[in-house]
C-alpha cells in the first residue's frame, strides 16, 4: 500500500486504510465522525427547523464543488487520525 500514490483519490486512500488498519481504531474514528455528524444535524435542526433537508439538497445541487472540497478534507482528516492512532 502506497499512502502517497497520487493516482488515487483521498476517498480511495481512505477506504484502503479502513480495510487495512486496526479494526478497533477504525470503529473509534467512525464513531467520532458519526458523533460530529449527529451534532451537526442537531445544530442544523435548531437553525433551520423543518428546512434542513431542503437546505442540504440545495447545497448538494448548487454548491457541488465546495461540497466536494469539504468532503475531501474530511476523508483526509479522518484518514490522518486513523493512521496516527495506528502507528
Amino acid at each position: 500500500m502506497d499512502w502517497f500514490d497520487e493516482s488515487k483519490s483521498p476517498k480511495d486512500k481512505f477506504f484502503e486504510i479502513v480495510y487495512h488498519a486496526n479494526r478497533n481504531l477504525v470503529i473509534e474514528e467512525l464513531e467520532d465522525v458519526f458523533k460530529r455528524l449527529a451534532a451537526l444535524e442537531i445544530i442544523a435542526e435548531e437553525c433551520l427547523g423543518d428546512e434542513v433537508d431542503q437546505k442540504i439538497n440545495e447545497i448538494v445541487f448548487n454548491r457541488s464543488s465546495e461540497l466536494e472540497a469539504v468532503e475531501t478534507d474530511l476523508y483526509i482528516h479522518t484518514m490522518s487520525n486513523i493512521l496516527t492512532k495506528n502507528e
